[in-house]
């Protein structure tokens, strides 16, 4: 877990333009007690040292919560063989987390 200021660091960005992409979803963020005590978790970066460009379209389809999305990301899922999302989509199965998190979504699951 990172700081914003660390994060920001890493990925070659102004701590501005880290909070632009936090707005639009395009981070992962995990919310403390107060701003400066939010944490970014290291393991949303894709092998292009970006965060995964899914990261959007699971905040858009699960909701809000930051830790929502963490825990989806960290837990075992039966649809993915076991696999836990973040290692599905480190494997590239994109379009199978996308479609794992719409049937949680709609509650109908794979």
């Amino acid at each position: 877990m990172l700081t914003g200021e660390a994060f920001a660091h890493y990925l070659g960005l102004t701590v501005s333009d880290l909070h632009d992409m936090e707005q639009a979803h395009a981070v992962l963020v995990l919310p403390g007690p107060s701003p400066r005590e939010s944490r970014y978790p290291a393991c949303q970066i894709s092998a292009t040292g970006q965060p995964f460009p899914v990261l959007p379209v699971l905040f858009e389809t699960l909701g809000d919560s930051g830790w929502t999305i963490y825990r989806f990301l960290m837990q075992s899922h039966p649809e993915l063989a076991g696999q836990t999302a973040l290692e599905a989509l480190r494997d590239g199965r994109d379009a199978l987390v996308i479609r794992l998190a719409h049937s949680i979504a709609e509650g109908t699951f794979a």
